[in-house]
């Protein structure tokens, strides 16, 4: 048991800074990877290793973070964000085709090969943190919750109190948004 705890403080930051993404909230991320890591070494027995100890502890982590957002009522004032986002949603109509994909010419330059580099993979997704950490707060957590989560457009819709139009529009803005700041702070500097 001692060991399974050593190995669970190892990975206690790279569940952290997940979390912190996530919920916007210091304190709130904290105590949440905090209940994380206790339902972790509750459930011991029950960590057969199919999954990497990291995966199976994300998983708890996600569903933590999705019962706080069920229990949470968050309310996202779309005229609020419309302001904030209009330079987005301008590039979204010109990145983007009527089924949600982008255009080839206006995807991101990738990398001549996949990268193999274990360095230059965990700096990717340190810029890829960071480029949401860019974004408007219930953007990201809206994006969150449908791309990371897998949350289903209806239930993100009812916990926002959106429309379906709605939550489209803003994970369009959330993927041109990251588009944009992967093309400048990873693409542009990597080729």
């Amino acid at each position: 048991m001692e060991n399974f705890k050593k190995l669970l403080t190892s990975i206690q930051p790279d569940i952290l800074r997940f979390a912190r993404i996530q919920l916007r909230d210091d304190h709130l991320a904290e105590d949440i990877v905090q209940e994380t890591l206790a339902a972790a070494i509750d459930k011991y027995s029950q960590f057969r290793g199919d999954a990497g100890l990291k995966t199976w502890v994300m998983t708890i982590l996600k569903n933590k973070i999705t019962d706080y957002f069920r229990s949470k009522k968050n309310i996202v004032s779309i005229e609020g964000l419309q302001e904030e986002n209009a330079a987005i949603d301008d590039a979204y109509n010109e990145c983007f085709d009527e089924t949600g994909h982008w255009f080839a010419s206006a995807s991101p330059q990738q990398w001549r090969e996949a990268p193999e580099e274990f360095t230059r993979q965990q700096d990717f997704f340190r810029t890829l943190e960071n480029c949401m950490q860019g974004l408007p707060e219930d953007t990201a957590q809206i994006f969150y919750l449908r791309e990371i989560m897998g949350l289903e457009i209806t239930e993100i819709c009812s916990r926002f109190d959106i429309s379906k139009d709605n939550c489209y529009v803003i994970l369009h803005r959330a993927r041109n948004g990251l588009r944009n700041c992967l093309q400048h702070r990873w693409f542009d500097l990597n080729e």
